[in-house]
């Protein structure tokens, strides 16, 4: 498993990155392209940020259990309300949130492939 310092430096890796494209996309005259790289990225990122924070917690009680579904229920929530709001109202382009996304996902898999993982007895 990925530990959660490579894990955030991923994130924020991922982070400047999309903003750079964004900016980009905004000074091309794309603001809804831009719109949707960001919007992608929030999505993109949630699924990562929130597992660290189950995973730093474990699995160990029934407590943590139910907080790990209520976590998964409000975040399932917070993406149908997010692509409501931005996708279906054309706020922001699909294929943004879509190269936002996968982006992210891309940069954490890479990130996490090319780095050397610690040694089991050191973790």
């Amino acid at each position: 498993m990925i530990d959660s310092a490579r894990l955030r430096r991923l994130l924020l890796a991922s982070a400047v990155l999309f903003f750079l494209a964004s900016g980009v996309a905004c000074a091309g005259g794309l603001p809804r392209l831009a719109g949707g790289l960001l919007v992608g990225l929030f999505l993109g990122a949630a699924p990562f940020a929130s597992w660290a924070w189950i995973a730093a917690r474990g699995m160990g009680s029934t407590r943590a259990r139910a907080l790990t579904v209520v976590l998964l229920v409000l975040k399932l929530g917070l993406y149908a309300g997010t692509l409501w709001l931005f996708v279906t109202r054309r706020l922001v382009e699909p294929v943004g949130v879509l190269a936002g996304v996968t982006g992210v996902v891309a940069v954490l898999t890479v990130g996490t492939l090319l780095a050397p993982s610690p040694a089991k007895g050191a973790a």
